[in-house]
């Protein structure tokens, strides 16, 4: 299974920072790991500039750690990438990445030659053996000007760039139970995961809820418009997939997701509820750079 667009390693660095664009701001977590226990060094966000390049920003704000020796992950916008599911390709498997941009081509709005990508596996085969993937793809111009910004910065050393999907899945409890988590940043579409063993079972993004949330929505017809694809989703988990019931469904979201909890309830035999990253220092991160903390703490997960 592939989890990053990009990765290197290194161990010589003081701290990690995990760096989160979203579509109206770049939140910035680092954590501190010269002394025998990690701790929390800051967490910030600050407005994206309209105009300036991500390479850009995301240099300036690391100068803040001037004088610090700096792993470095970045985590993409959601909106620059894209996720589609496709057949698996029939090659040996230092072959699929390869094989895939030819697979998809027609799928995204990406030149099959000027992709980046990464996928990861269903862990179980479709009715009648199908085998399925999914795939995270960008334009490479997406990360070229973050790779190529980041990677002249003295005393920081690039070692990731993540997809906010692959992350949620550390996130959460690391044991046998299905969760299906709704996520959404501000300004975003929310997007869906059924996760077990943080593994991910199913992905999907959720489009036209913003115009929802911002228009004059009954609460009852955005809770049911949502609950329809909760239930989707739900229904593939457990008939395509074959699969036992899910343990609860967990909201993280911009919209308040307790009176949608109350309208769903009557209609979902699991548990549902707001949810809480199973992550050190996430009740003292503004929820809004959860995605950052859980980058920085992959890196510290890696050094162990």
């Amino acid at each position: 299974m592939l989890t990053r667009f990009f990765s290197s390693a290194t161990k010589s660095h003081t701290h990690l920072v995990g760096m989160s664009i979203s579509a109206s701001a770049l939140h910035v977590v680092a954590i501190d790991i010269s002394g025998d226990t990690p701790s929390l060094h800051s967490s910030t966000s600050h407005p994206l500039e309209k105009g300036v390049a991500i390479g850009e920003q995301l240099s300036r704000h690391l100068a803040s750690f001037d004088k610090l020796h700096c792993s470095v992950s970045v985590v993409m916008e959601q909106d620059v990438y894209q996720l589609v599911q496709a057949d698996k390709p029939d090659v040996p498997d230092e072959d699929i990445r390869s094989a895939l941009p030819w697979i998809i081509s027609e799928m995204v709005p990406f030149d099959a030659s000027n992709m980046v990508l990464d996928y990861i596996d269903y862990p179980a085969a479709l009715r009648g053996g199908k085998k399925k993937v999914n795939v995270f793809v960008a334009d490479k111009a997406s990360t070229a000007d973050i790779v190529a910004t980041l990677t002249k910065l003295r005393s920081k050393v690039l070692t990731h760039i993540h997809v906010k999907e692959t992350l949620a899945t550390s996130m959460v409890p690391d044991d046998e139970y299905a969760r299906l988590l709704i996520i959404q940043e501000p300004d975003s579409e929310p997007f869906l995961l059924i996760v077990r063993s943080q593994v991910i079972w199913l992905a999907r993004r959720l489009r036209g809820f913003v115009d929802k949330m911002q228009g004059q929505t009954n609460i009852a017809h955005f809770s049911d418009a949502l609950g329809l694809e909760i239930q989707r989703s739900m229904d593939f988990y457990e008939s395509q997939l074959k699969q036992p019931p899910l343990k609860e469904i967990l909201f993280k979201t911009q919209f308040d997701c307790a009176p949608v909890i109350e309208q769903l309830k009557p209609f979902q035999p699991a548990a549902m509820a707001p949810f809480k990253p199973d992550l050190p220092f996430s009740d003292v991160v503004h929820p809004d750079n959860h995605f950052a903390l859980a980058s920085a703490l992959e890196l510290l997960g890696e050094r162990e």
